[in-house]
């Protein structure tokens, strides 16, 4: 078991941000900590994202305390995901730095969540400065889909997943490899995030990355298969739980 420190979005109702990352990963046998960036009651895709905004001294003191209790030593891996305001990404730079300096075992993944095809950025521009200056450079793994990849230019992480419509791409160290699926016309909110978990989870149960990236390309798969023919609102990840 691995313990993942997860800060992202919360909603109430729908499987995107912490929901997508923490069911797939606790599924697989790990644990997870949460520090929502929003507590909202669901995606803005499903209904007017009500709720409250995390803020960024708020979140500040969260991971403050969680060093005040030596979780650094229990922690495997972090990932960070969308965020409300560039003061919580700047808190958030904060917290990482800090928790890799007590244990530089810590690996840390940046899914840079701000925008997508064909609609663009759908964060502020200085959140999506700060991830692109500051974050992804910091970052052991980055997992963009193709306009953050584009947003971003050219990464210094050594480790890139790059995900899209019709194939998913990871790169270590110059040496590029990919899983391709069937494009199915469906929309799956929450698709990149449950792919950076699945990708990081199994790659935690001892999976090599090309194998952790067929078994997640796979289950996403499934997941666009299962939303064509029952009109899911939603991630189906729960329903197909027994393929993770």
């Amino acid at each position: 078991m691995a313990v993942i420190l997860a800060i992202s979005s919360q909603v109430a109702y729908g499987r995107v941000g912490l929901s997508a990352y923490s069911f797939a990963l606790q599924k697989l046998g790990h644990e997870v900590i949460c520090l929502p960036t929003v507590n909202w009651l669901t995606h803005p895709k499903l209904g007017r994202p009500i709720g409250e905004v995390t803020n960024a001294d708020k979140l500040a003191d969260m991971g403050a305390e969680l060093i005040s209790l030596r979780l650094e030593e229990k922690i495997d891996y972090i990932i960070s995901g969308y965020f409300a305001n560039a003061e919580q990404a700047h808190s958030v730079k904060w917290l990482v730095t800090q928790l890799k300096t007590k244990n530089p075992e810590i690996q840390y993944c940046c899914d840079p969540v701000m925008g997508d095809e064909p609609k663009g950025l759908y964060v502020a521009e200085d959140v999506a400065q700060y991830i692109k200056d500051y974050l992804a450079p910091m970052a052991d793994l980055v997992t963009p889909n193709a306009f953050e990849a584009k947003y971003l230019g050219e990464l210094r992480a050594k480790k890139i997943l790059q995900k899209s419509a019709n194939q998913n791409i990871y790169t270590e160290n110059a040496v590029s490899i990919s899983q391709k699926f069937s494009p199915i016309d469906v929309h799956l909110n929450g698709a990149g995030d449950l792919l950076t978990a699945l990708f990081i989870g199994y790659q935690l149960n001892g999976l090599k990355a090309e194998k952790a990236l067929a078994k997640a390309t796979l289950f996403l798969q499934k997941c666009a298969e299962y939303t064509a023919k029952h009109g899911c609102a939603q991630l189906p990840v729960i329903e197909l739980q027994e393929y993770l």
